[in-house]
């Protein structure tokens, strides 16, 4: 039977190198073909950026992955597909490719679509854990998610959901709020809700920006924005 390669979804954390695991450096080392996501809107070259800081990839092939940031359920499939056949490429040669994806893997990441279609067509996926962006938030942030006795809240900020999910108990973690920002801390002021609120940009990034209060923001966009709301 031919030789297939392994894909590894490799989490890099949200922008220190030195937030990559031991794990995720020993993958990537290991994997001839480095595949990064390029997609409209973002630093392409950024997931790259920060593992040259921590790996030598001389002599590595870099495969980048143009992604959609399309709304279109029908545009995303068909971007993922597309996708799968050109991961299938070195791989149905045997070669071992690492995925590398900001944060953990799996949250909020595409990645997760691109297994189930590598799965459908018969390669081995692994995946690599990492440190989340709003674990690094908080820590830069210096504090606490949560207790013993209060749930935490993911919410994508930026896709309609947000007026029912401030609603839920417990501390509330926004991301990717994006071009909705603005309306965000407005709906924020509007629920009484901004005076617990802070917000972290380009976290683990040479151009970070720590608000411990939303009035601290510049106000300059940035597509890696967390806004973590205390439950008290």
């Amino acid at each position: 039977m031919k030789k297939v390669g392994t894909l590894y979804g490799v989490s890099i954390g949200p922008g220190d190198p030195e937030l990559l695991t031991v794990k995720a450096i020993k993958t990537i080392r290991q994997c001839p073909v480095l595949a990064a996501p390029k997609t409209h809107g973002e630093r392409s070259t950024l997931a790259l950026d920060i593992v040259r800081e921590a790996v030598d990839l001389t002599g590595k092939e870099l495969l980048p992955l143009p992604f959609t940031m399309s709304r279109s359920p029908e545009e995303r499939a068909a971007r993922h597909r597309e996708l799968a056949q050109v991961l299938a490429q070195p791989l149905s040669l045997g070669r071992d490719v690492a995925l590398i994806n900001l944060g953990d893997i799996s949250i909020f990441s595409t990645f997760s679509y691109l297994m189930e279609q590598m799965v459908a067509l018969g390669y081995p996926v692994e995946i690599i854990p990492g440190v989340p962006s709003f674990c690094a938030v908080a820590a830069a942030l210096k504090q606490s998610l949560t207790t013993i006795d209060q749930p935490l809240q993911i919410i994508p900020a930026g896709y309609g959901c947000l007026e029912e999910a401030l609603d839920l108990p417990g501390t509330k973690v926004l991301m990717k709020p994006g071009s909705a920002l603005p309306e965000v801390k407005e709906t924020l002021e509007r629920r009484g809700l901004a005076q617990r609120a802070s917000l972290v940009k380009n976290c683990g990034l040479p151009d970070e920006q720590i608000c411990p209060s939303l009035e601290a923001d510049s106000g300059k966009p940035s597509y890696f924005t967390t806004i973590l709301i205390r439950d008290r």
